[in-house]
């Protein structure tokens, strides 16, 4: 983040998380690094990373690094400039809300799909009241966020692709918690979200008496 204030392009942030990755003993990436700049956040899997980040716009960098077969996947959104404008604070605060919501249900029992429909009730509740959604809200919120809430996390990035979302979790179990908005520059809303990209991914374990 600190690098970013005054090396605000993407493919350098890219090179320099891949470069402290490695410097502490990755292996390799997880995957391709995410960084996406201004409207660039709002591509899911954006894999560009060769534009400029434009003063007061947020960055948003998706990463992950392998280290002895075992991969990580985490993501932060941030402005490089320092500060939050009053728009991007009031999504930020959304989403960091929802994420420690989500988490504190992280517990064996619980499953991925449980936390997925609570994690859309409470964004399309915040997204009405802060006016970008109004009507069809469900329909039109798989347009900003058409993912789920979080996978399986272990040996691949997505692990365990043929077990259930629906299967209850256990200790010793990983998963990420990743709520975001995607706002494309076409949506039809309120014009000072449009090209907004927002979200916040933990690595979860499943511990005996809740999470870590």
């Amino acid at each position: 983040m600190l690098h970013s204030k005054t090396n605000p392009h993407e493919g350098m942030l890219s090179a320099k998380v891949e470069y402290e990755c490695r410097m502490r003993g990755a292996q390799r990436m997880a995957f391709n690094p995410v960084v996406g700049g201004g409207p660039n956040a709002s591509v899911i899997h954006y894999s560009r990373n060769d534009q400029k980040i434009k003063d007061g716009d947020l960055v948003l960098m998706d990463v992950g690094c392998e280290l002895h077969g075992y991969c990580s996947d985490l993501t932060r959104t941030w402005s490089p400039c320092g500060s939050f404008s009053s728009i991007q604070e009031e999504l930020y605060d959304l989403i960091l809300q929802t994420n420690k919501e989500c988490i504190r249900l992280c517990r064996p029992g619980a499953s991925i799909r449980q936390i997925h429909n609570y994690s859309v009730e409470l964004l399309c509740k915040g997204l009405k009241e802060i006016g970008i959604l109004k009507r069809d809200a469900i329909r039109l919120y798989h347009q900003l966020n058409p993912t789920s809430i979080g996978h399986y996390l272990g040996m691949d990035v997505h692990d365990c692709s043929m077990i259930s979302y629906d299967r209850p979790l256990k200790p010793g179990v990983v998963i990420t918690i990743e709520p975001g908005i995607y706002v494309p520059s076409s949506f039809d809303g309120p014009e000072r979200y449009q090209g907004t990209g927002i979200r916040i991914e933990d690595e979860v374990l499943i511990t005996e008496t809740g999470c870590e």
